[in-house]
C-alpha cells in the first residue's frame, strides 16, 4: 500500500470535528477542518485534497447540503466522500449516495471502523486516479496492474491469482506480498528455491451473501463484501503484527476475490498441508463474529476449498502439476488453472457441509475427479429435467396405537452408468452445479403431488419433505412453497418441513422467522438429526419446531450404557415438556423399538418399521398394515 502519511483529508464537521480530526490523525493522515458547511465546496476548491469525510451526525440537513454541494466536484477530482450519520438518520444513507457520497459509515463506530473507512475511501481515491491519469516507466506497469485490480475490494482478480500461481510454478520465486500486485519477485536470492517449494491455493466460499443482497440491496451488499475482504486480509497479511496462521518463513501469500462473494488465497513457499489447514481454520473461524455495516449486524458463514501442487503428502495429489510445469511458461499456465479449478473443486465437496467446513483436494487413481464431477453435474441437469431422480418413501410408526402415520420423502439417483448413488454424493453434485434450490424445489414439489393423489391406505399420511441451507437462504423459498402446495393441492396440515441443525446455523436469525411464519401458517416443523449439531438445549425452547427427531447414534444410546441411557432419556422427557414430539430414527430391531418406548419416544423410523419404498411397494405396505391393524 502506497504511503499516506501525507494524505490530506478535508473534514467538514460542525460538532465534531476536533474528536474526526484526531480519529484522522491516527490513521496517519492530515486533518483540515471546514466547521460551516455552507463553505464546504469553496474549502475543498481551495485544498489540495481528494478526500473528504462529511460529518451529519446532529446536523443532518446541513451535513447532506454539503454533501450535495461537493459531491461533483469530488467525482471531477478522482476522490472519495464519507458521510459519517447519527444512527437515527441511518435510513439516510441512500439519499447520503444519491448526494454524492462514495461511502458512508453509521454511529455507533470507533477509531477502528473509522479508520478502516477511510482507508478504504483512499484506497477507492487511488483506483480512480490511476485509472484516470496513466504514469510513465514502472509507475505506469504499477498503474496498469491497479486497474486490473479488483475494483470494488482492490484485491487481486481471479487472472492476477492464476498469473501469479502460473510464475511461482515455473520457477519465479514470490514476492512476500499479500496485496493486489501478484507480480514475481524476479530479484530474489539465487538460494531462494533451496527448500522444497510447495503450491496451494485456498478457496473461501461465503454464505448467506445472496440472503444479504436481497435483504439490504446492493449497497450494503458490496460494502458487506469489502468488510469480508479487509478481514480475511489482516488474517492473511504478516504485516499485521507479526506471523499469520501456519505462516512459515519465506513464504509467500495472494488474496484475491475470484467472483461475488468467493475470495481464494495462493499461498508458495516451504510450507506443509498442516500449515495451509491453519490458515484456512483461520479464515473459516473469521466469520464467526459479525460483520457491523451501515447500522446492520450481519451474520455470515465460510466454507474452504484446498488443493495443492508440489506437495508429498499422500492423498493431496499435486506432484503432476509441479512436474510439468517446472520452466514451462505455457505449461504453467495451464497448471495454474488446474489448481484453482481444483480448489473450485474442493470448495463445492465443502458446501455440502456445515459452516466452518473444511475439504482438502484429493486426487482419485480411478481418473481426472475435475472431469467425473463435470460429466455428474451435467447428467443432473438431464435428470432434472427428465424427472429421472427416484422418490422413496420411509414410513413412521406412532408407539401409542401401532398406526403408520407418516412418510419422510428421500432421493435417490439411479445415474445410468455409475448405478445407484448415494444422496450426499446427489447433493454435492447439486451444490457444485448450482443446482441445490432447483433440486429442492423439484423434491419437493413431486412429493407433494403424489401425497396429494394417495388414496385409501396412504390417505391419512403425513409427508416430510427435507428442507437444506440453500434452501433457508433462497429468497424465494417461501413463494416457491406456497406454489407448490396450491398446484399439488396437498393440504398444508398434512406437510412438515424438517430441517438439520447445521442447515439452521448460517443464519440462526433468518430461519427461526421463516420457519415461524410457515407453522402458524399451518405447516409443520421437525428439526432433523436432533443431537449432531449446534442448537443444544437451550435452543429446544426457542427454536420454532412441533418435532424432534432423534439422530440414530442417539437412538444407539437407547440400549448403550448406563450413562449414555441417562443422556437420550433426559431429552426426550425434556423435549415432552416442551410439548415437542419425539422421533427416534435409525430403529432397526426390536430391542431398540423397545428401548424407544419405554424412553417415552412418541414415533420411530427405520428398518424395524420399513425401508425406504418406492410408490408401489409403500402402497402394499401399508395396505398390508392397515389389514393387520384391523385384525387387532
Amino acid at each position: 500500500m502506497p504511503n499516506e502519511a501525507a494524505e490530506p483529508v478535508l473534514i467538514v464537521s460542525p460538532r465534531y470535528a476536533d474528536e474526526v480530526a484526531a480519529s484522522v490523525t491516527e490513521t496517519a493522515m492530515l486533518p483540515r477542518i471546514e466547521r460551516r458547511p455552507e463553505r464546504a465546496a469553496e474549502r475543498f476548491e481551495a485544498e489540495p485534497v481528494r478526500l473528504v469525510v462529511v460529518d451529519a451526525r446532529g446536523a443532518l440537513a446541513p451535513g447532506m447540503a454539503a454533501a450535495r454541494s461537493l459531491g461533483g466536484l469530488v467525482e471531477a477530482r478522482h476522490g472519495a466522500l464519507l458521510l459519517l450519520l447519527s444512527r437515527t438518520d441511518g435510513d439516510a444513507t441512500a439519499a447520503g449516495l444519491d448526494a454524492g457520497a462514495t461511502s458512508v459509515l453509521v454511529s455507533p463506530f470507533g477509531n477502528a471502523a473509522f479508520g478502516s473507512a477511510l482507508r478504504l475511501a483512499a484506497r477507492h481515491a487511488r483506483r480512480l486516479a490511476d485509472a484516470a491519469v496513466p504514469g510513465d516507466g514502472d509507475g505506469e506497469a504499477n498503474a496498469g496492474q491497479r486497474k486490473r485490480s479488483d475494483l470494488l475490494t482492490g484485491l487481486a482478480t481471479g487472472d492476477q491469482l492464476q498469473a501469479w500461481l502460473a510464475a511461482v510454478l515455473s520457477g519465479a520465486a514470490p514476492a512476500p506480498n499479500t496485496g493486489s500486485n501478484p507480480g514475481p519477485n524476479t530479484d530474489a536470492p539465487a538460494d531462494s528455491a533451496a527448500e522444497p517449494m510447495s503450491v496451494f491455493v485456498l478457496q473461501v466460499g461465503v454464505g448467506r451473501f445472496a440472503t444479504i443482497n436481497a435483504a439490504y440491496g446492493r449497497v450494503v451488499a458490496d460494502r458487506v463484501l469489502t468488510a469480508v475482504a479487509l478481514r480475511l486480509g489482516q488474517i492473511i497479511d504478516a504485516r499485521q503484527g507479526g506471523q499469520s496462521p501456519g505462516q512459515s518463513p519465506g513464504e509467500a501469500r495472494l488474496l484475491a476475490r475470484l467472483a461475488a462473494a468467493e475470495f481464494a488465497v495462493g499461498v508458495a513457499g516451504p510450507i506443509e498441508i498442516a500449515g495451509v489447514v491453519a490458515l484456512a481454520k483461520a479464515l473459516a473461524q473469521a466469520f464467526e463474529s459479525p460483520f457491523h455495516v451501515d447500522g446492520h449486524v450481519i451474520h455470515l458463514s465460510a466454507r474452504v476449498g484446498i488443493a495443492a501442487a508440489g506437495v508429498a503428502e499422500a492423498g493431496v495429489g499435486g506432484e503432476s502439476i509441479m512436474a510439468d510445469a517446472a520452466d514451462n511458461m505455457e505449461a504453467a499456465a495451464v497448471a495454474a488453472a488446474a489448481l484453482i479449478r481444483r480448489a473450485s473443486a474442493a470448495l463445492a465437496q465443502a458446501r455440502a457441509g456445515e459452516a466452518g467446513t473444511i475439504t482438502v483436494f484429493e486426487m482419485d487413481p480411478a481418473g481426472d475427479p475435475l472431469t467425473r464431477m463435470a460429466d455428474l453435474e451435467s447428467d443432473l441437469h438431464r435428470a432434472i429435467e427428465n424427472d429421472d431422480i427416484a422418490l422413496l418413501f420411509q414410513p413412521q410408526l406412532t408407539l401409542a396405537n401401532g398406526r403408520l402415520t407418516g412418510v419422510e420423502a428421500l432421493v435417490r439417483w439411479d445415474h445410468p452408468e455409475l448405478g445407484l448413488l448415494p444422496a450426499e454424493t446427489l447433493l454435492g453434485t447439486a451444490a457444485s452445479a448450482e443446482l441445490a434450490i432447483k433440486l429442492g424445489r423439484h423434491i419437493r414439489m413431486r412429493a407433494m403431488q403424489f401425497a396429494a393423489r394417495w388414496t385409501g391406505a396412504l390417505a391419512r399420511l403425513r409427508l416430510s419433505v427435507n428442507v437444506t441451507a440453500a434452501d433457508l437462504a433462497d429468497p424465494g423459498f417461501a413463494e416457491a412453497l406456497e406454489t407448490a402446495l396450491a398446484a399439488s393441492g396437498l393440504p398444508r396440515s398434512r406437510l412438515t418441513l424438517e430441517v438439520t441443525e447445521g442447515a439452521l446455523i448460517d443464519d440462526m436469525f433468518g430461519a427461526v422467522q421463516l420457519l415461524s411464519d410457515l407453522r402458524h401458517s399451518g405447516v409443520r416443523v421437525a428439526l432433523d438429526d436432533f443431537g449432531t449439531g449446534y442448537s443444544s438445549l437451550a435452543w429446544m425452547a426457542r427454536l420454532p419446531v412441533d418435532i424432534i427427531k432423534l439422530d440414530r447414534s442417539f437412538t444407539l444410546g437407547l440400549t448403550g450404557s448406563p450413562r449414555e441411557r441417562v443422556v437420550v432419556e433426559t431429552m426426550v422427557r425434556l423435549s415432552k415438556q416442551l410439548g415437542l414430539t419425539v422421533i427416534a430414527e435409525g430403529v432397526e430391531d426390536d430391542v431398540q423399538l423397545d428401548a424407544a418406548r419405554l424412553a417415552g419416544c412418541d414415533a420411530v423410523q427405520g428398518y424395524r418399521v420399513a425401508p425406504a419404498l418406492n410408490i408401489g411397494a409403500l402402497q402394499s405396505f401399508c395396505e398390508a398394515w392397515q389389514a393387520d391393524e384391523m385384525a387387532g
